[in-house]
């Protein structure tokens, strides 16, 4: 009886650490949008650049309660 309880304590203590290992800052998460949208920049390919900018603007805000990347500009045409 106690063997499947000391499992279920393991796993969520595992999940846990899982969740706080894979949380990012606002930062950091700015960070990646700004490398992705230069890829996409780089590319040449205006529309992929404009949606990886829409995207990541809107995962930042949705992530980040409303939070904008402000070093982030839009791909300019």
């Amino acid at each position: 009886m106690r063997l499947p309880l000391a499992i279920a304590a393991a796993a969520l203590v595992g999940a846990a650490l899982s969740a706080s290992a894979e949380a990012v800052s606002l930062d950091q998460a700015c960070q990646r949008f700004a490398d992705k949208l230069s890829e996409a920049k780089a590319s040449g390919d205006q529309q992929k650049a404009q949606a990886v900018y829409n995207k990541g603007s809107q995962r930042i805000a949705s992530k980040f309660n409303g939070a904008i990347c402000p070093n982030v500009q839009p791909p300019t045409p």
